[in-house]
């Protein structure tokens, strides 16, 4: 992975001479975790940073070479997520969790961001945090759509969570539809701050022409034609068979488009037979890239992306695509919808599991003339969503209102 950028011009000259210790809580570093921490360090110079993973990063599909240091700390015998769910997993994690407040004993971070609060190690930590009286910023993606709990599930978790609203100090939220879900269990709005999780920009802005060219290359792309792109985990809650289907019902009404996807997973064979045989050259399994210059290459490369995921708390490829001037199709229940798809200016907004309007929202976004004004709509509503809510200062605020800067 490439290192972040971080905007320098945001660091403010009346730094006090003492620095705060931060200990973030994570459970998997993905790329656009490590570039918010690195946005953290460089743009809050009077803070330091610990970074705690709490699961196997032996198996992290990223490469990040030559990152610069933002105090990560792994645990050897942390348990993988593929264990969650299980025994061994709650026990495991749990163990993590102790593992992590010893290292905080000796650390004495000023304050923690914990980011979940229904995982073991989590909890322990945040607990253990409240009795020491370290303020605890609960960074949270929950989305209000996901939110269906019914019987006695609904009570255990009306209960639970309002707990969790209630010991947390600060709430870092996503956006819109995380403000929404905290709200319901009785968050006020004072303690609620928008740190959304997000990508490099900068990095989106100047993908290098050569490995758009290679990326070209390599998928053997006619420069002529026009691309819808799919970046997503090959798994059911992406929904990407319900694309296939209506890319396919569209496809002889629009023969100037391909449909690109890139990602991988368990589902890849099962969706490549699905992909009719006259379509064969028109949809291209790229797979997983781990470099995101060449994941950008590929927003740069087409025109329409498509996210038809059933559930999805945030959604970080939704701000890569608006950011990248692309026009977007996606579902309802997405959680940055809200921020960067907007019905009718640079996006439609479909049901989730919903196969015809999938159909009719591809058909609507490719008509002569409108595709180009929703792309440029794109552009623009990317750079007001981050004007709106930008994780560093959101950060900054959070921690000013514990009294912690």
């Amino acid at each position: 992975m490439t290192v972040a950028t971080v905007n320098t011009d945001a660091v403010p000259t009346d730094v006090p001479t003492r620095r705060r210790r931060v200990a973030i809580i994570v459970n998997t570093l993905t790329p656009y975790r490590v570039q918010a921490h690195l946005r953290f360090k460089h743009e809050i110079p009077n803070i330091e940073i610990d970074t705690y993973v709490t699961w196997d990063t032996s198996r992290n599909p990223w490469i990040y070479k030559d990152m610069p240091d933002i105090g990560v700390v792994t645990f050897p015998d942390a348990v993988a997520e593929s264990m969650f769910g299980t025994v061994d997993y709650f026990i495991g994690d749990y163990r993590t969790g102790g593992r992590i407040i010893e290292r905080m004993e000796r650390s004495r971070p000023d304050a923690a961001v914990i980011c979940g609060y229904a995982y073991p190690a989590m909890l322990r930590c945040h607990l253990w945090c409240r009795r020491r009286g370290i303020p605890v910023l609960l960074w949270s993606d929950s989305n209000v759509h996901a939110d269906t709990a019914g019987g006695l599930r609904r009570v255990v978790k009306d209960v639970a969570v309002k707990r969790v609203a209630r010991i947390s100090d600060a709430l870092l939220i996503c956006g819109t539809n995380g403000e929404r879900y905290w709200a319901r269990y009785g968050a006020r709005a004072e303690r609620m701050f928008r740190v959304p999780v997000e990508p490099d920009y900068e990095l989106i802005d100047r993908t290098p022409r050569a490995i758009i060219d290679e990326i070209a290359a390599k998928n053997r792309w006619d420069p002529g034609r026009r691309r819808m792109l799919i970046c997503a985990r090959l798994v059911p809650v992406k929904a990407v068979d319900q694309a296939i289907d209506a890319f396919s019902a569209i496809a002889r009404k629009r023969p100037e488009f391909d449909l690109v996807i890139v990602g991988t997973g368990p589902l890849r064979r099962e969706l490549e037979a699905r992909v009719p045989t006259t379509l064969a050259s028109r949809v291209t399994f790229a797979g997983f890239y781990d470099r995101q210059e060449a994941v950008n290459a590929f927003y740069r490369s087409c025109d329409v992306f498509v996210h038809p995921a059933n559930w999805e708390p945030w959604g970080v490829v939704l701000l890569e695509a608006a950011a990248a001037g692309l026009a977007i199709i996606t579902t309802s229940v997405v959680g940055a919808v809200p921020e960067v798809a907007h019905d009718g200016l640079n996006a439609r907004i479909v049901p989730p599991n919903d196969r015809r309007a999938l159909m009719e929202a591809m058909l609507s976004v490719t008509e002569p003339g409108r595709l180009e004004s929703m792309k440029a709509a794109s552009v623009q509503v990317s750079r007001h969503a981050r004007e709106a809510s930008d994780p560093v200062r959101g950060l900054r605020d959070a921690l000013k209102s514990t009294g912690v800067l």
